[in-house]
């Protein structure tokens, strides 16, 4: 059963990080969200700013499934990567007016 993650990224080093952007030149949204997906985890968010860490929103059955989508396109190479369930997932446009999970229960 597939569930939420939320994984912390940062890159190897200063090269690895020059390295991902030539090679990555002119990816659009949909080859990066078709890139990483795979019959045990898919990508569904990303964000990056300029700053040392990056984050995306995966949905995956487990941590070890996140690692092997990105393998397949030899991203373990060039980032160190930290994937966390997230018990609780909820969104603002898709209230349901359920009482809140609680993540330690």
């Amino acid at each position: 059963m597939k569930k939420h993650f939320m994984c912390t990224h940062t890159w190897a080093s200063e090269e690895a990080r020059v390295a991902f952007f030539e090679q990555s030149a002119g990816m659009t949204d949909r080859q990066l969200f078709d890139g990483m997906q795979t019959d045990r985890a898919e990508l569904l968010a990303n964000w990056m700013g300029k700053e040392d860490f990056f984050y995306c929103h995966w949905f995956a059955e487990s941590d070890d499934a996140i690692f092997e989508a990105l393998d397949q396109l030899g991203l373990n190479e060039v980032m160190v990567s930290m994937p966390n369930e997230m018990q609780r997932y909820v969104r603002h446009d898709n209230i349901k007016d359920e009482v809140l999970g609680n993540p330690y229960e």
